[in-house]
């Protein structure tokens, strides 16, 4: 029975990170990932878990989210792009790619989040006003510059 509790739980955790019911159910080790859905004890879990998250989530971990998702590498995405089957995606960060495509040629073509759109969020979050934002954004990216001898000042 303990053993089964422990299963539940690892679906419902994994199935609230995925919202897919079968990986969710693979990763758990048990089977019929859309079955379980259908138990009275998983969707009471799963509500539970719902409401212990939705309470945990503040202003400030957006902000950070956004500031990754702004200001983040896009290196994982090249490696899978490079190396294609090769690449570990276990290991990757994906989260700047928002799709994936293979082409009729066996080709990968990834696209990455809008970084500007990512920007305007998280100046918005801050209460920043699209002037002093665009002000700000332009001060930030120019200091970067500077520190890694990059763009110049024309």
């Amino acid at each position: 029975m303990e053993e089964r509790s422990g299963k539940n739980e690892a679906f419902c955790r994994h199935y609230l990170r995925c919202m897919d019911p079968e990986r969710a159910a693979e990763a758990a080790g048990t089977a019929d990932g859309f079955g379980l859905l259908e138990s009275k004890n998983i969707r009471k879990r799963l509500e539970r878990m719902r409401e212990a998250s939705a309470g945990q989530i503040r202003r400030e971990d957006a902000v950070r989210r956004l500031a990754q998702l702004a200001f983040g590498r896009a290196n994982d995405a090249a490696c899978l792009a490079f190396r294609g089957g090769e690449a570990d995606l276990e290991r990757l960060d994906l989260s700047a790619v928002s799709e994936l495509k293979v082409t009729e040629k066996g080709g990968v073509e990834i696209k990455l989040i809008d970084r500007v759109r990512a920007l305007e969020a998280l100046c918005g979050l801050l209460g920043e006003t699209s002037a002093e934002g665009a002000g700000e954004l332009y001060r930030v990216l120019a200091e970067a510059a500077d520190d890694e001898g990059g763009w110049e000042n024309g």
